[in-house]
């Protein structure tokens, strides 16, 4: 896989941030894993909008506004395990890259409540990322030059059904809606986030612009079920340009089992896309997570599955994980500790994968995950502990150990390629405001040393991250 391939799928860390501001009433940090029931939910997603600007008498016209800061600073050690270049030498990284990331997003939302016609919806959303520091932008080298870029992330119109079927359906059990928005499902394991934020675009690591170009989606909520069924419209940043698009239509269904479980499926086509690979590909989905041992309640287990097919391009690959958490709430800290055994064949395509809100997932290894490899031709086993010492504060430890799927696609002759450590910290140090600091290592094994040239020096990042919501 080239840089350019590969940073494609680069998705917004603005979801780690949403999840440390949207604390429950007692202040207490959101303490989940992929594995809860409620982790994410499936549908379209508004932008942050928390403040009143206007409210009619009767309460049915209502005007929202928020603005959004987040900051990030990076310093790194041997890069690419001292190589100087990314992992396919498609782009310079300079040996020990250190730069930062700004980002400004101002949103608006409105309602309007129709009596007895459900509520009309809309919001729109402005992105302005730059780029400071390394001439060479990040560790992956995707963002070189100091770019700084706008762009108008969101813009849609939809209608939620409000009591409409509330007799049969359920209240807002249908929402209709259209334009350039976020989409999500399956905690963004395969679709997430619309857009690329790299090259010209700056903040590759923040990765804030998340709307699709152009979507169309109409969702059903009722009695435990979920469905939706989309079209969807992305670009693709190519380094050279110009830029290529993907587009896709599928379904989604989910059911809910209570509090015990949940199943979900998902059939998506791409039936034009500039990327060959994509071009006429079929993609299905299966994914599960319960609860599963009324004497053991604090065990849960969940996984996807992922098949994508290509005649034309001669795919038949597949993605897919497993993962066990267990939550020690008897002990001091409540400790958490989850594994995670994941395997992505040579072709495997992320297609929209999204950071979603918990580190690991899915950008496995804050050095390997997130600069060299993306989830494609990659084995990876996951084990994650995690404490809360306070009600604001969540720490922990990540191991990971990378192999190559398929070591001859590869090209190296040995599937071990890295094992790498994170040590993070998320701290909600008010409602509004939140900081991450994160360290990791990562120390290479021969596969890694014989892509990179011989080069086997460990690995280190230091990076911090802040988000303050208006």
């Amino acid at each position: 896989m080239t840089i350019t391939t590969a940073v494609a799928g680069r998705a917004s860390r603005r979801s780690l941030a949403a999840a440390a501001l949207m604390l429950p009433a007692s202040g207490a940090f959101a303490y989940t894993a992929v594995t809860d029931i409620d982790y994410q939910t499936a549908g379209i997603v508004p932008p942050a909008a928390p403040h009143t600007l206007y409210e009619s008498g009767d309460g049915d016209v209502r005007l929202n506004g928020g603005l959004s800061l987040y900051g990030f600073a990076a310093a790194t050690d041997d890069v690419n395990f001292g190589s100087g270049s990314s992992i396919d030498a498609g782009a310079p990284t300079g040996s020990s890259p250190d730069w930062l990331e700004a980002v400004v997003q101002p949103a608006l939302t409105a309602e309007w409540d129709v009596d007895d016609a459900g509520t009309w919806f809309t919001g729109v959303q402005g992105s302005y990322a730059a780029t400071r520091g390394s001439r060479y932008g990040d560790a992956a080298g995707a963002t070189p030059n100091h770019p700084e870029h706008g762009r108008l992330d969101r813009a849609y119109l939809g209608w939620r059904s409000g009591s409409l079927w509330a007799d049969t359906l359920g209240e807002d059990a249908v929402t209709l809606s259209g334009g350039r928005q976020k989409f999500q499902f399956g905690e963004g394991f395969l679709v997430g986030d619309g857009f690329t934020d790299t090259g010209k675009y700056a903040g590759y690591y923040i990765g804030p612009s998340e709307g699709f170009e152009n979507t169309a989606v109409a969702s059903l909520d009722s009695q435990g079920w979920h469905g939706d069924l989309f079209h969807l419209e992305a670009d693709q940043y190519v380094r050279g340009g110009p830029d290529t698009e993907t587009k896709a239509n599928g379904i989604n269904v989910d059911y809910t089992f209570g509090e015990r479980a949940k199943v979900g499926a998902a059939y998506l086509r791409v039936y034009d896309s500039d990327t060959a690979t994509r071009d006429g590909m079929d993609v299905y989905n299966l994914r599960a997570k319960a609860k599963p041992f009324t004497a053991v309640p604090n065990l849960s287990l969940g996984g996807q599955f992922v098949l994508e097919k290509n005649d034309d391009e001669g795919i038949d690959d597949s993605g897919w994980y497993v993962q066990a958490t267990y939550d020690f709430v008897d002990l001091p800290w409540t400790p958490q500790l989850a594994y995670r055994h994941a395997e992505f064949e040579a072709n495997y395509d992320t297609l929209f994968y999204d950071f979603a809100g918990g580190w690991g997932n899915w950008f496995m290894g804050e050095i390997v995950g997130e600069y060299m490899l993306f989830n494609s031709n990659l084995d990876i086993d996951m084990v994650r502990l995690s404490v809360a010492p306070r009600d604001d504060l969540e720490a922990g430890v990540i191991g990971y150990h990378f192999r190559y799927h398929d070591r001859e696609a590869a090209g190296v002759s040995d599937s071990d390629f890295a094992n790498e450590i994170n040590l993070y910290a998320d701290w909600s140090i008010t409602e509004r405001l939140s900081l991450s600091a994160i360290y990791a290592f990562a120390s290479p094994e021969t596969g890694a040393e014989e892509r990179f040239g011989g080069n086997d020096d460990d690995a280190q990042l230091i990076e911090l991250y802040a988000t303050y919501t208006f």
